[in-house]
């Protein structure tokens, strides 16, 4: 049974739906605990026990930073799920006593920024009401300040099967993540940084620093270090084969599918790198790819 994020009260999850278009899609539209319309897009996948992942986009940023790659899901068998955090894309409004709040991350106070848990939570409660979803099999990926929403969730609610962060931090305007890195536990996580992006990169290498000290870590293969200075989902299309190999790990760690090696692709820009995709013969394991920096040009 998964810790609760509040234990006593009940997350409303009121969904308006849209038939499926063209793209394959539904926007939803959920309440929080406190009253806070969050806005998502929901990329169904037909079947009986399908895994999926909750993309979590950055701070100011919205939940279309990660429709390429939940559209590449989508096809590929896993679904998703993409939101807006409160204050951001369209989850702009919160209803109150005196009426209705304008919701603006800009001028956030690290209180607001903290209650982004209880959007992690109207978004999780509604996927495992949905027909076909396996309850077991939900994964999380988040991007900057996103990463440390998605680990702070993943932290207090033990369904969460599997925890991909792009750039994190220590401390995103009071969303920390040292304090809670250890509660992942033995679930998989994989941690990927630009190595010139210098506050993510120390705060990520500083993260596995402290699951190794807790003994929970016995290589450094949940850090995968990229070339360049790029954040977030910007590494998405400046990292070569990245997507590519990001898909492979949600299928070993959610379906046991054990990736095939591909060939690396060269890469288009001075800030891309080159991925290579690992093999291992006991799935599902939480075993990141290794990088091949960019030629210097």
């Amino acid at each position: 049974m998964r810790a609760r994020l509040l234990i006593g009260f009940l997350v409303v999850a009121a969904l308006t739906q849209v038939s499926f278009g063209q793209t394959g899609t539904r926007t939803i539209r959920l309440t929080t605990m406190d009253d806070v319309g969050i806005v998502g897009t929901f990329y169904p996948v037909h079947g009986d026990s399908v895994p999926v992942v909750l993309l979590v986009p950055g701070y100011t940023k919205a939940r279309d930073e990660w429709a390429s790659f939940a559209s590449y899901l989508q096809r590929n068998g896993i679904a998703a799920l993409t939101i807006d955090l409160r204050g951001q894309g369209e989850s702009t409004r919160q209803v109150t006593t005196e009426g209705v709040r304008a919701l603006n991350q800009e001028q956030f106070t690290a209180h607001d920024f903290q209650n982004m848990q209880l959007d992690m939570e109207a978004a999780v409660t509604w996927l495992q009401d949905q027909p076909g979803i396996r309850k077991d099999r939900i994964a999380i990926a988040g991007a900057s300040m996103g990463a440390n929403v998605a680990l702070r969730y993943a932290a207090v609610n033990e369904d969460i099967a599997a925890i991909l962060l792009l750039s994190p931090g220590i401390n995103y305007r009071g969303v920390r993540t040292d304090d809670v890195i250890t509660s992942v536990g033995s679930r998989p996580l994989w941690i990927v940084v630009s190595r010139y992006d210098p506050f993510a990169f120390e705060s990520s290498k500083r993260l596995v620093e402290i699951r190794k000290d807790a003994g929970q870590v016995a290589d450094d293969k949940e850090l995968t270090a990229c070339s360049g200075n790029l954040h977030g989902t910007e590494m998405l299309t400046g990292v070569k084969t990245l997507p590519e190999i990001m898909l492979a790990w949600f299928k070993q760690v959610l379906l046991g599918i054990v990736p095939e090696s591909t060939k690396p692709v060269a890469p288009a820009a001075e800030s891309a790198a080159t991925v290579t995709a690992p093999t291992t013969n006991s799935p599902p394991a939480p075993v990141p790819p290794a990088v091949t920096p960019a030629p210097a040009k």
